[in-house]
């Protein structure tokens, strides 16, 4: 018998009223504004004939705290480098010979600190010494002078460069080993520090103190949304300014693996064994794929780019866009400035979540980016639907615990490490600038394509009183994929 007009229509109506009440994502620990984002980009763009995209960081947007700090920590504390003292001192030196003699009196201390721990606890290979070893060598003042200043080099050069150029750098205490030893040591530093507590620590040397945090994490919340993705018609993709092998081994570390379309990373260049060179690889470097297994297949596209900032945007277009053809993605995850280019470009791009540092300053694309999350939802009221109709990306803030084993939190506030009390922002300037926001009436593309520009404080045009900004030029908001 042929089913009536009438109960077709009522079963359509209960099926529209089940898919409206679907949740696919529900860890009390997203907060309320995330989580409804979240599951109405699912609700209304998954499932479709062909398969969308979405791209996340993974540095301090899917971990908290950063697995590439975290890993320089542990190769130091092991000595897990393949590299004899005259390797090492090539390495030290490569790309350094323009700087201040104040950074090659600190490299030639360390080549020096690095020979001599070779001779008394060496040689030394990826795996690292063994732990009878480790601790004499901790114990060696020698070998703290060494640690603190292999650390501090990486913030000395930041007064030249930026985090990430400097970053570079230390990619190159990578030098000698193959993917699949740095794979290793990597896999082997986040095992260790995913049950470890936040704890501040430091290394004192003549260079200075070099201070990091220990302990990283990722949240069930990003599995969750990872899995919900995956399941309803997203492929999740990684873009990070950390060396791909890392990356890599991250994912697989904390369960990612089955529900990750790929990684693009950064890439160093290979000898013809397969060894790492302390040289950026802009020719030949790729991402790689998630297979089975927890298998990883190396990408036929090459990035030619640093994946960071609007190398971010780069390498998306040249690797991501045209598999979708010609789309860009629906959907980004950041937590900072080298995230703000590929969050806001992509005309493709409906929603974005920043995840609170708190600590992100008004010279910083995350706290830009927390600013216009806080104006979208207090002045504009947006939701997804909202923003979409306004024509503008929906911004979230995501607020954290960085305590204990560190949490999401279901608030746009972060707590930071240490502290008790909950942060929207950094200080004073950013809630000023969201307050001028709302003076105004200022619309997103006015807000991003002004504030993001640096402008000095004492520069006529500008209206605050105080430096604001991070970058020179802008491709704008929302531009063509």
């Amino acid at each position: 018998m042929r089913m009536s007009c009438f109960r077709r229509v009522l079963l359509f109506a209960a099926l529209l009223a089940t898919q409206a009440c679907t949740q696919y994502v529900t860890h009390p620990d997203w907060t309320p504004d995330a989580r409804k984002a979240l599951n109405d980009l699912i609700r209304s763009e998954g499932n479709k004939k062909e398969r969308q995209y979405v791209v996340f960081d993974f540095d301090n947007t899917c971990s908290i705290f950063d697995i590439s700090v975290q890993l320089m920590t542990f190769q130091l504390e092991n000595m897990c480098f393949n590299l004899t003292p005259d390797e090492f001192s090539d390495m030290a030196f490569t790309g350094m010979g323009s700087y201040p003699e104040t950074l090659q009196k600190v490299l030639r201390e360390m080549i020096s600190g690095y020979g001599y721990l070779y001779g008394r606890y060496g040689p030394f290979t990826p795996e690292g010494v063994d732990n009878n070893t480790g601790v004499k060598m901790r114990e060696d003042p020698a070998w703290e002078r060494f640690a603190s200043e292999m650390g501090c080099m990486y913030g000395l050069l930041q007064n030249y460069m930026t985090a990430d150029e400097a970053y570079l750098w230390t990619m190159g205490w990578f030098a000698g080993m193959t993917g699949e030893e740095i794979y290793s040591m990597a896999k082997r530093s986040h095992e260790l520090y995913s049950g470890v507590e936040t704890l501040r620590r430091s290394w004192t040397g003549p260079a200075g103190t070099y201070s990091w945090t220990d302990g990283i994490s990722v949240t069930d919340n990003i599995r969750e949304l990872w899995k919900a993705l995956d399941e309803n018609g997203f492929d999740v993709w990684v873009c990070s300014a950390s060396e791909v092998a890392p990356v890599m081994a991250a994912v697989d570390v904390f369960g990612l693996h089955d529900y990750c379309k790929g990684v693009i990373a950064m890439t160093m260049a290979r000898d013809s064994e397969g060894r790492y060179l302390p040289e950026y690889d802009y020719t030949d470097g790729y991402g790689f794929l998630a297979g089975p297994d927890g298998t990883w297949v190396r990408d036929s596209i090459p990035t030619r780019t640093q994946p960071w900032g609007n190398g971010k945007t780069e390498a998306i277009r040249r690797c991501l866009v045209p598999r979708y053809g010609g789309k860009g993605p629906r959907a980004g995850f950041m937590d900072s400035t080298g995230d703000f280019n590929f969050c806001t470009e992509f005309s493709s791009m409906r929603l974005a979540v920043c995840f609170n540092r708190a600590s992100r300053k008004v010279t910083e694309g995350g706290g830009l980016i927390a600013e216009v999350a806080m104006y979208e939802k207090e002045a504009l009221d947006y939701n997804l639907k909202k923003a979409g109709k306004a024509g503008d990306i929906l911004y979230i803030l995501q607020g954290r615990d960085e305590n204990g084993l560190r949490s999401l939190r279901p608030s746009e506030q972060t707590i930071r490490l240490g502290e008790k009390t909950p942060k929207t922002f950094d200080g004073k300037e950013n809630a000023r600038c969201l307050e001028y926001f709302k003076e105004k009436g200022l619309s997103v593309k006015e807000i991003l394509e002004t504030f993001c520009i640096v402008t000095d404080a004492s520069d006529p045009a500008n209206p605050l009183g105080f430096t604001y900004g991070f970058l020179d030029k802008y491709g704008g908001y929302r531009s063509k994929e």
